[in-house]
């Protein structure tokens, strides 16, 4: 520990001092929802202090502390639980940053608790990847029977193979191989404002940002309402985000804040707010945005789909704390 790079909160002197530290730290944690990056980190720098004091108070004065311990383990607890919050709340580069002007050790873990959501995202994905071999056959045998008895068009079945086949290239970072697939596909259905979404994301990602604007102007013009436009692009951005690329977590949480900000009593907008709180491990959260997107949803599709991400998250072995689960709308 850097101590000459922590920001002073002041003095822990006496065991009253710690006290007040830790009340604090308790009080901070609680007001953490909205509190920012200022919030988050000096936070974080209250652990630090009373981390660090405690120890030495029972050795400078030789006095049992356990009841600080005991306040102290349960704060612990709660920034575990809380972690997706926190980390939202400081923001990965501003964590970051701080992290390393402190220069925090591996064992002050809540300097990296970016990290352990990451890795926590990482291995239930492989978990998810496994269950979905295992509903491959099912998949299979109603992909034959719809294709025997309720199959679409040709025009209609390229549009989907490519569309698929885009959101594939996208999900590994191919952005070249995904352009070449949603171009084709918008050729396809000009109409369809979920492609122009993908287009959008695709031009974004490879620097051509006049074309990107232009399909969102196109896709707002298809979407039915600024709800529906902002649910829809944060869908897009949490199935980038769901192939492993970061930099779209955030993305998907904005336009789903812009969604339920734009009208409240939307279903699609509430479930994708769920689906970017799955995103960023705060499954508590997320578990109650799929059970409002359920009740508010007059569409079967969606509150079978909502009812059914939920039921995931709360089977998850980890879902106090959060992690990445479930499947893709």
């Amino acid at each position: 520990m850097a101590e000459a790079n922590r920001a002073p909160l002041g003095e822990v002197r006496q065991p009253e001092d710690l006290r007040q530290a830790l009340r604090a730290a308790e009080l901070t944690l609680a007001d953490m929802r909205g509190s920012g990056p200022k919030g988050a980190l000096a936070y974080l720098r209250l652990l630090d202090q009373v981390e660090e004091s405690i120890p030495r108070l029972e050795l400078q004065f030789g006095v049992d502390l356990k009841p600080e311990r005991t306040r102290l383990e349960t704060l612990e607890n709660q920034t575990r639980t809380l972690a997706a919050r926190i980390v939202r709340e400081a923001g990965t580069s501003a964590l970051a940053q701080a992290r390393d002007e402190v220069e925090a050790t591996e064992d002050e873990w809540w300097w990296y608790l970016d990290r352990s959501l990451a890795e926590e995202r990482r291995s239930t994905l492989r978990c998810w990847s496994l269950r979905a071999l295992a509903f491959a056959g099912v998949l299979l045998v109603a992909l034959l029977a719809y294709n025997q008895f309720l199959a679409p068009s040709a025009e209609e079945q390229a549009f989907s193979t490519r569309t698929s086949s885009g959101e594939g290239y996208l999900m590994q970072g191919d952005m070249e191989s995904a352009l070449a697939e949603f171009e084709t596909a918008a050729a396809l259905n000009p109409e369809d404002m979920g492609v122009r979404m993908q287009l959008a994301v695709v031009y974004e990602q490879l620097g051509r940002l006049p074309e990107a604007e232009e399909q969102l102007a196109r896709a707002r013009e298809l979407a039915g309402s600024d709800s529906e436009y902002y649910a829809s692009l944060s869908l897009v951005y949490y199935r980038v985000a769901a192939g492993g690329a970061e930099w779209a977590i955030e993305a998907a949480y904005e336009k789903a804040t812009a969604a339920v900000e734009a009208d409240d009593g939307s279903a699609i907008a509430h479930f994708a707010l769920a689906s970017a709180y799955e995103l960023q491990g705060d499954n508590a959260q997320a578990i109650q945005e799929f059970e409002l997107a359920s009740n508010l949803s007059s569409e079967a599709s969606l509150t079978v789909l909502a009812r059914m991400r939920m039921g995931m998250l709360m089977q998850s072995p980890g879902d106090s704390m959060g992690g990445f689960g479930g499947g893709m709308f």
